[in-house]
């Protein structure tokens, strides 16, 4: 995620993780302390936020604040998703390939 921002940050893109239901704490220790992001931390505390941006067909079995916890999305001017991704632990996309492939492809249009 870092190599995201650090890559597209000069050219209008907007790198963030929302971190759902954690307290602000231990949102710093892993963000800010481990990681050493340089973008923003959201803090979704009731989990409201997340709910907004799942997609009705995705894990339908889940509450809908859970399921955006482990995806990536891009999310256009107009506020609408152009791109969402579940984590995928067996196919971990640890370069965010799929994400950049198609941020590419809507910043050209």
């Amino acid at each position: 995620m870092e190599a995201l921002h650090q890559k597209y940050k000069d050219q209008n893109v907007k790198v963030f993780v929302i971190d759902v239901m954690e307290s602000q704490e231990i949102t710093q220790a892993w963000a800010v302390g481990r990681h050493q992001f340089s973008f923003p931390i959201l803090l979704d505390s009731d989990g409201m936020v997340s709910a907004s941006f799942a997609p009705v067909d995705v894990l339908p079995d889940l509450p809908r604040f859970e399921v955006p916890v482990a995806s990536n999305l891009i999310i256009g001017t107009d506020g609408t998703i152009q791109f969402y991704s579940l984590l995928d632990s067996k196919n971990f996309d640890a370069k965010l390939i799929a994400l950049q492939a198609k941020l590419v492809q809507l910043m050209a249009e």
